[in-house]
């Protein structure tokens, strides 16, 4: 049997092509540190990687939502406890007011209660990332239509009206966002409410607690008649008795507060050990990954070497093996 030199020719360059793929492949595993760099070395690995990959994507997202939703709880705690401040020394002053030593101080009183007022409604407004707080779904100014007597695209506005016999004072709070829930998903099934509702904190629709502090003022600086008070009407029995009784509202306006702000309180540190559990899952996956997508630094190297040297030697067995001329064969 007779093989032809071009035989030869077409085995050997086949063979020195395949050396030179593998050499190229390991070289391309170690510079990258990549065990595949298509699919079609390994469909199952590859496959495999891009499932965690995408898993580790997901929980990052997930976890950015969660970090984002635990400060925004923690702005909110510290707003609701800057409220409940405010709300104590309303309190304190109602309670200041049944005195005989201020019996004479009533409008001066009904003026810090006025002051308390203005700050506990700034209060309500409070946003952090620029979202309302308070308002519900509606969280910018843009997703708020005023409503007369109302002229501002807050959630809170204190208005004036026509005084009347039950508010002489003209004055009111209006609650223009919603009690809507805000919804982020912590799993693709779970979802996690991030907002606090302002009918649970501040009681009725979301306004009763400014509703009383409303009352209190007008009792402080207006006499039963609808007039103005001064420093020589003191309160009469009717008038003490109903500020007795707003002292109570305000005690239990700030023991709703209080539940409030511990329950965000919890949620907030439960988002943490959300975030926490899923950045300790991601280090796992990514362990998992590492393991089918990372190269084996010195066992690729040992593999080039190996295949380095056959090219090397086969090069060197080519030359001698092609060294032969036509006159070779005319002989």
């Amino acid at each position: 049997m007779r093989i032809t030199m071009n035989s030869q020719a077409t085995i050997y360059q086949r063979n020195i092509f395949d050396l030179q793929e593998r050499t190229d492949a390991e070289s391309v595993r170690i510079s990258t540190g990549k065990n595949y760099q298509r699919l079609s070395e390994s469909p199952k690995s590859v496959v495999d990687i891009q499932r965690l990959s995408s898993l580790i994507d997901r929980n990052s997202l997930y976890r950015g939502g969660l970090a984002e939703a635990g400060e925004e709880l923690t702005h909110t705690e510290s707003v609701l406890e800057n409220f409940s401040y405010n709300l104590s020394e309303v309190r304190r002053l109602a309670l200041e007011s049944q005195t005989v030593a201020n019996s004479d101080k009533l409008p001066v009183l009904g003026q810090q209660v006025y002051q308390l007022l203005q700050d506990m409604i700034s209060t309500g407004n409070a946003n952090y990332g620029g979202k309302y707080l308070f308002g519900g779904t509606k969280t910018t100014d843009g997703s708020i239509t005023p409503t007369p007597p109302a002229v501002s695209t807050r959630p809170f506005e204190l208005t004036q009206s026509a005084p009347n016999p039950s508010n002489p004072s003209g004055l009111s709070v209006v609650f223009q966002g919603n009690n809507d829930d805000r919804i982020i998903n912590r799993t693709p099934a779970e979802a996690e409410r991030i907002n606090v509702r302002s009918a649970d904190v501040f009681g009725g629709s979301g306004t009763e607690v400014f509703d009383t502090v409303v009352e209190l003022y007008n009792v402080l600086s207006f006499r039963a008649d609808g007039s103005l008070r001064t420093s020589s009407d003191p309160f009469t029995h009717d008038e003490s008795a109903k500020t007795q009784n707003l002292v109570r509202k305000l005690s239990n306006n700030m023991s709703t507060i209080t539940v409030e702000t511990g329950k965000v309180g919890y949620r907030s540190a439960r988002f943490d050990a959300i975030a926490q559990q899923i950045d300790e899952d991601n280090i796992r996956l990514k362990e998992f990954r590492s393991q089918q997508e990372d190269t084996n630094i010195p066992e690729a190297a040992l593999k080039l070497k190996r295949e380095q040297n056959a090219l090397d030697y086969s090069l060197k067995i080519g030359s001698q093996l092609f060294t032969q001329s036509l006159f070779d064969f005319l002989r």
